[in-house]
């Protein structure tokens, strides 16, 4: 490739930076995606919510969400509808939403690594370039970024953009501020249910350590997802006994799960929320969970990343259009901090039945928002 001058170089080809860089190139700009898919963590069937889905179709990508609903991947024969959440939070009474009742409709349980490439090759059709490496250097001469790749390439460009999930890396790179809140570690594996194994329904439930979420992701496996102290995720990687004591202990759950059978690999993930006290600068914006990551509890993680990726590409061809938008872009994204993060404390406030146990006294306070 050796060295290229471009407008636009994004870091980070997942739902962020893909979008970013479809708007981009739609409109004109010449942009490169930087990303290595390949070495992503792993990432288990997840919810579009609807309200992602009328975003997509907003944004004229209504071809996609239609091969979602369609498509044959993964041994399944469609993506399947979500019905709602059940909920056992608070008590062991069960509460259900009903998805039916959702202004935007149902949401669809995806294959992320489909949803991921799906979106890529919309990018790509619009204009955008691919080259897989990884951005380990960067430096800025006369208003114009000097950027260096893992491989010795280097890519010379008006902005950037870090699209690149919770590593952040090109704002480590930058040496930029975030706030991280309070440690929360996702324990995930696959696993099978004693009995209602077919209902396709969210299920949170809380617990004295944490909470619980499981789904079904295709018609023969369901993942669980166990949210807690990172102490308590350390026990849980060494010692199988504590998950099927978590859910015998767990009676809503157990009443409507029975017994689960495991499987073998536990995939451990860093979940807590952080966000940057800056959200864009002279020649680089951030998006997606680079910018803002939330808490799972939220349920609003793909939708965060398609958004913040559409608003970070209006806000550079606002720049270059000799309009300064970086103050209506810091505005937009304090105010979701904001919005989530008051969502948050609400939903675990809600939970007063363990309020002595550390995860719940940690869980139970306002972060300092701006």
């Amino acid at each position: 490739m050796g060295t290229l001058s471009i407008d636009v170089c994004i870091a980070g080809s997942g739902p962020a930076g893909t979008i970013a860089a479809r708007q981009l190139a739609q409109a004109g700009l010449s942009v490169m995606l930087i990303d290595r898919p390949a070495h992503k963590t792993h990432k288990f069937g997840e919810t579009l919510p609807s309200a992602a889905i009328r975003l997509l179709n907003k944004l004229g990508l209504s071809s996609l969400t239609e091969q979602l609903q369609t498509a044959s991947h993964s041994n399944v024969t469609h993506s399947e509808r979500v019905g709602g959440n059940m909920t056992f939070w608070g008590s062991n009474i069960l509460s259900t939403t009903d998805y039916i009742h959702d202004p935007y409709g149902f949401g669809l349980r995806i294959n992320r690594k489909n949803f991921d490439e799906l979106l890529r090759n919309e990018a790509l059709l619009s204009g955008a370039r691919f080259y897989p490496s990884d951005v380990v250097g960067l430096e800025k001469h006369n208003d114009i970024w000097k950027i260096r790749l893992e491989d010795g390439k280097t890519i010379h460009s008006k902005w950037i953009v870090d699209a690149t999930g919770r590593s952040a890396k090109l704002i480590k790179l930058l040496g930029l501020e975030r706030y991280r809140g309070v440690p929360l570690v996702a324990l995930y594996r696959t696993c099978t249910p004693q009995k209602n194994a077919k209902l396709n329904r969210t299920i949170i439930s809380a617990s004295q350590n944490g909470w619980v979420y499981t789904g079904k992701i295709n018609d023969h496996q369901w993942v669980i997802g166990y949210h807690t102290t990172p102490k308590t995720a350390t026990q849980f990687h060494h010692d199988n006994k504590q998950w099927d004591h978590l859910i015998s202990k767990n009676v809503g759950l157990y009443d409507l799960l029975g017994n689960l059978e495991f499987g073998k690999d536990i995939f451990s993930h860093d979940v807590r929320s952080s966000w940057l006290e800056q959200p864009i600068g002279n020649g680089w914006v951030a998006c997606g969970d680079a910018l803002l990551a939330f808490d799972p509890i939220a349920g609003q993680g793909l939708f965060n990343a398609l958004y913040t990726g559409m608003k970070a590409a209006e806000a550079i061809l606002a720049a270059e259009h000799n309009e300064n938008n970086h103050r209506n872009y810091t505005t937009e994204i304090n105010k979701i901090i904001n919005t989530y993060e008051n969502r948050r404390y609400l939903l675990y406030k809600q939970e007063q039945r363990w309020t002595e146990n550390p995860f719940w006294q940690a869980h139970q306070t306002v972060a300092k928002t701006t």
